[in-house]
């Protein structure tokens, strides 16, 4: 990674976010927090099957916000390399917070939860994610996935066990092999991505990537749209496609 100054904001960034609990589920436990001044934006999805979804999902997000915040204040989201090692002592103190939690109460022992938190700065974007929340970016009509998934599947891809179309349509998809909160350790993966002027970025969760192709995704972000209804038309298709689990998505648009 390379050292960068940044701005405070970097350029004029647009943002806009949209959470439903879909058709089937009861409640959400996805969570979400955008900061439009300083540029940066946190989602989380409670892991399925796991009691305390919805919990896990808020304490992630809070703890990872705190952490942001308190690095920012002492100037240590300035750089790239900085930045990175601040999402990463994000993701650290979500982990922890969500695990003393569950050994704390019985009830919520075993919750855990993905989660993706992206720093835009002046040319450029640092993510740090674990799980299956993704992040893309649209760029004059190129999608393109900017995270990797943490899953089984997504290892049977990469060993060539699987091509990715099987790895869409397997049941197995939502198996992850890494969590917030689980564990006493976790390891995120840290990225830097390219940002320039008319870039759209989307941060989402699974109940989106699982309900609507790229392709269905691409077209709504080409439609051009205001932020708001494009998050919102993303949300009403995943719903129409089953909204088989909560959807959440955050967009994310670099000013021209």
């Amino acid at each position: 990674m390379t050292s960068k100054p940044r701005s405070l904001p970097p350029r004029r960034i647009e943002f806009a976010a949209h959470s439903d609990v879909g058709r089937v589920r009861t409640r959400n436990e996805d969570a979400l927090q955008v900061c439009p001044e300083q540029g940066w934006a946190i989602l989380a999805d409670g892991m399925g099957g796991y009691r305390g979804g919805d919990v896990a999902a808020r304490l992630a997000v809070a703890a990872a916000l705190r952490r942001i915040e308190y690095e920012a204040a002492a100037n240590r989201m300035e750089t790239v390399d900085a930045a990175a090692q601040s999402l990463a002592c994000a993701v650290d103190d979500a982990n922890a917070e969500i695990h003393r939690a569950g050994v704390s109460d019985p009830d919520l022992v075993g919750m855990g939860a993905t989660l993706l938190a992206v720093a835009f700065l002046d040319s450029q974007v640092v993510s740090a994610h674990v799980g299956d929340s993704r992040l893309y970016r649209w760029r004059e009509g190129e999608f393109e996935q900017l995270t990797r998934d943490h899953t089984m599947l997504q290892e049977q891809v990469d060993g060539g066990m699987m091509s990715a179309e099987d790895a869409r349509h397997s049941r197995y998809r939502g198996m992850l092999t890494r969590g917030v909160g689980v564990s006493m350790l976790v390891q995120p993966e840290l990225g830097v991505h390219a940002a320039r002027a008319g870039d759209n970025f989307l941060l989402c969760s699974d109940g989106l990537t699982d309900m609507l192709d790229d392709d269905q995704i691409a077209a709504v972000l080409a439609a051009g749209e205001p932020l708001p209804a494009t998050a919102e038309r993303l949300v009403e298709l995943a719903n129409l496609h089953g909204g088989r689990d909560n959807v959440s998505v955050i967009v994310a648009r670099i000013a021209v």
